[in-house]
């Protein structure tokens, strides 16, 4: 029996329903504040997947397929999040430059960024931040893996996702394996789970 991606999404990480007035997504907008000046440095395109001898498991054949989409990042370019995930898994990190806990879960992302570079991609996916605001969070936080902005919010929705940070896992041909609302728990072990040691 298949699943879909909102009903396993939903489930799986114990989301309740949204309401269809994205109550959640309403009170992202009026957060976001304005002010802060763009700096000029920020992630770029995402790098190439160099897999340096480690190979990966097949996905479970009942996890839902993600989401497709593409993603506008800081530097202008646009990242086919789909093609990535046809190479190796993507983890994606739903964030705003305004929120103390993406800010307090950064360090840990960039170290797992940073850790499995050669095999797993990590995509920062914005919301209401405006450009420069997610430019100087980039460089305050030194990001080091691409971020983009999803504005009509049409990604986040179809992830579920009403706060930030979340952040959820898709194997390598575009599994949804798993969500983390508030951080990165356990996502140590879930991206060791796809290693074939």
């Amino acid at each position: 029996m298949s699943v879909s991606p909102a009903k396993w999404w939903c489930h799986e990480v114990h989301l309740l329903p949204r309401s269809p007035h994205r109550p959640g997504r309403d009170r992202l907008l009026r957060r976001s504040g304005r002010g802060r000046q763009a700096r000029p440095a920020c992630p770029g395109s995402a790098p190439r997947a160099r897999a340096r001898g480690r190979h990966l498991r097949a996905p479970p054949t009942t996890a839902p397929s993600a989401p497709t989409f593409s993603l506008t990042l800081l530097d202008g370019s646009v990242l086919d999040v789909a093609a990535e995930w046809g190479r190796r898994p993507v983890v994606l990190v739903f964030l705003e430059s305004w929120c103390k806990l993406c800010v307090d879960r950064q360090a840990e992302i960039n170290k797992l960024a940073e850790e499995y570079r050669d095999v797993v991609l990590f995509v920062g996916v914005g919301g209401s931040s405006s450009v420069e605001e997610m430019k100087a969070y980039a460089l305050k936080n030194a990001v080091n893996h691409p971020v983009g902005l999803d504005p009509t919010g049409l990604v986040w929705q179809k992830y579920h996702v009403d706060e930030p940070p979340l952040v959820a896992l898709v194997s390598k041909g575009g599994k949804l394996l798993r969500g983390w609302p508030g951080g990165t728990d356990t996502l140590r072990e879930q991206i060791r789970e796809l290693m074939v040691e």
